[in-house]
C-alpha cells in the first residue's frame, strides 16, 4: 500500500519501503515473502528477467531497472498498452539459507482498482516454475506471508499469468458499462471531496483516507472519465509550488476550507462566496502566487474556483 494510504508495515527483518507516487490517489500493493535461496540469487534472477528477453506474463508489460544497491532494488514497469507506469521497491535480507523479501509497488497515476496489477508487478519477478512462471537464471520457491493491496486494488495470483486477450475481454466488458457508470462524474466527484474532506494546510490535499471513506463510488466513476481524471490531476499540479510553504499554503487552505464549510456543492455559489469567504479570498488574491494557483486550478476544472476569485477583485501585489 502507498505510504499516504496505509500504515507503515514492518517486515521480519526490515521496514517496508515504497517508491512513492506523484498521484494523490493511487493503487498499490505490498508483499512480504521468503525465498528458498540466497538474496544474491533472488536479486540476480529478478534483474535477469527485467534485462533479458523474458516476457512479462501479465499482459506484456515492460520492466526497467531504476537503481540497485546492497539489499535493495528499484524498478519501473510500463503497461503493455504504454499508458500507465508503476514503480517498485524490493528490499532483501539474508536469513540463514533463505532470503526475506519486502516488496512494494505503486501506480504513478490516478487509480483505485488495478486488476491485481501492482501485486503481479512484484510476484512475477520472484515466482518460480512451481508457480507456472518462466525463470531465467535461478529457479527457487517463494512463500508469501503477507499480501496487502490498497483499497480497491487486487491480490489475485491467478491474474498474474494472463494472455492479452483475457485482459482485453475484461476491459471490453467494463467499457460497455461506461454509460451507467458515468453521469455527472466530474461535478459529483469534486463536489463530494470538497464537501466532506478538509485540505491539509501543508500538503494542500485532503486526506486520502477521508476521500476513500466518503467518495469511493465517485472516484471509481472518475477513473472512466478522461475529463474527470485530467481535471483532478491538473488541479493538484496547480498547487505544487505552494506545498510546504507556510504563508501562501495557509492562505490557499483558508479559501478552500471556507468554501467547503460555507458553500458546498459544485460549482459553488458566487453569492455564497461573497457573503462568507470575502476575507479568505482577499487574503489569497492579494498575493500573486496564491491567486495564480486558484486561477490555474479554475482553468483545470472550470467553475470550481470562480466564486472564490470573484469574491475579491482588487489587483494583486
Amino acid at each position: 500500500m502507498a505510504p499516504t494510504l496505509s500504515l507503515l508495515l514492518l517486515g521480519t527483518a526490515a521496514a517496508m519501503k515504497c517508491p512513492g507516487s506523484k498521484s494523490w490517489i493511487h493503487a498499490s500493493a505490498e508483499v512480504e515473502a521468503v525465498a528458498d535461496a540466497s538474496c544474491d540469487d533472488v536479486m540476480s534472477e529478478m534483474i535477469a528477467r527485467v534485462t533479458s528477453d523474458w516476457k512479462d506474463p501479465h499482459n506484456g508489460g515492460t520492466y526497467s531497472v531504476l537503481s540497485k544497491a546492497d539489499g535493495e532494488l528499484n524498478l519501473q514497469r510500463v503497461t503493455g498498452n504504454k499508458k500507465f507506469t508503476d514503480k517498485m521497491t524490493f528490499t532483501f535480507s539474508q536469513e540463514g539459507s533463505q532470503c526475506a523479501v519486502n516488496a512494494c509497488s505503486e501506480s504513478q497515476s490516478f487509480s483505485i482498482g488495478d486488476f491485481s496489477t501492482n501485486y503481479c508487478n512484484l510476484r512475477n519477478l520472484y515466482c518460480g516454475s512451481a508457480d507456472g512462471c518462466v525463470t531465467v537464471k535461478h529457479d527457487f520457491t517463494t512463500k508469501e506471508s503477507k499480501v496487502d493491496p490498497s483499497f480497491g486494488a487486487g491480490g489475485d495470483k491467478k491474474a498474474c499469468i494472463v494472455k492479452a486477450a483475457s485482459v482485453a475481454n475484461v476491459l471490453e466488458k467494463t467499457m460497455l458499462r461506461q454509460p451507467e457508470l458515468l453521469g455527472g462524474t466530474t461535478e459529483d466527484t469534486l463536489g463530494c471531496v470538497s464537501d466532506n474532506c478538509p485540505v491539509d494546510n501543508r500538503t494542500l490535499q485532503p486526506s486520502p483516507l477521508c476521500v476513500l471513506g466518503n467518495c469511493t463510488k465517485n472516484l471509481a466513476k472518475c477513473l472512466f472519465s478522461s475529463t474527470c481524471r485530467h481535471g483532478v490531476m491538473c488541479e493538484l499540479g496547480c498547487f505544487d509550488d505552494l506545498k510546504n510553504t507556510e504563508d501562501d499554503a495557509a492562505r490557499l487552505a483558508g479559501v478552500l476550507e471556507c468554501m467547503r464549510a460555507h458553500c458546498p456543492g459544485f460549482p459553488p455559489s458566487k453569492t455564497c462566496a461573497a457573503l462568507h469567504c470575502t476575507v479568505e479570498a482577499g487574503a489569497c488574491a492579494l498575493h500573486s502566487k496564491c491567486r495564480s494557483a486558484l486561477e490555474c486550478a479554475d482553468g483545470c476544472v472550470p467553475g470550481k474556483y470562480a466564486a472564490a476569485l470573484a469574491a475579491f477583485t482588487q489587483p494583486v501585489v
